[in-house]
């Protein structure tokens, strides 16, 4: 009897310890988090860092970063309004506005991201199907450089009704709301790269 009450004691503690640290998370300053039963989502987002404290064993935080992410496109070749092929490399800031939006609708940040894929990848194609290859290519109707003296000609630049910077904010404001429905808000799009396909 004396050997099984330090045992019972040592039991206790570990049990107690257990129960302890599973009903205990910390979020920081980056992170909000969701916690679920069984699954399924209960209360509010928890957005204030410090310590929390949940039902042990049968509740589960889950993380998500309240910091901006990087979407990062994959080059594509896609076709001009004038049949001019170019690949087009583009990426996107974004961030999570609504973390229990996010979780219900797309679970974690992968989901976010083949998301994200879908929605840029076909607004960017849409976007450069609709304008002419100078459009795309530049930003602004500045003077061009004069061809050496000695030539005695100038080169004339096709003038642009948009340009790269207008088409970017078109394509930004179209899905920012379609984001929106996923918890998403977009914080910025750009391309990154514009390259020529050899014809061209």
């Amino acid at each position: 009897m004396k050997n099984t009450k330090p045992i019972a004691i040592a039991v206790a503690v570990v049990l107690a310890v257990l129960t302890l640290m599973s009903a205990i998370y910390v979020v920081d300053e980056t992170q909000q988090v969701i916690i679920t039963q069984f699954g399924e989502p209960v209360g509010q987002p928890i957005t204030n860092p410090g310590l929390h404290f949940k039902i042990p064993f049968t509740q589960n935080a889950n993380y998500f970063d309240k910091r901006f992410l990087e979407w990062d496109g994959s080059p594509n070749q896609i076709p001009t309004k004038d049949k001019r092929f170019i690949w087009v490399d583009s990426y996107a800031r974004w961030r999570i506005s609504d973390p229990l939006l996010f979780f219900q609708r797309l679970r974690d940040e992968r989901g976010a991201q083949s998301r994200l894929d879908d929605i840029l990848d076909g607004e960017t194609r849409n976007a450069i199907a609709r304008n002419n290859l100078v459009e795309v290519v530049r930003s602004t109707n500045r003077d061009p450089a004069s061809i050496p003296a000695e030539t005695e000609e100038t080169t004339v630049l096709e003038q642009i009704q948009l340009g790269r910077h207008a088409i970017t904010r078109e394509i930004l404001a179209t899905t920012s709301p379609r984001v929106k429905e996923f918890g998403i808000e977009l914080m910025d799009f750009q391309f990154k790269r514009i390259n020529y396909v050899d014809q061209v």
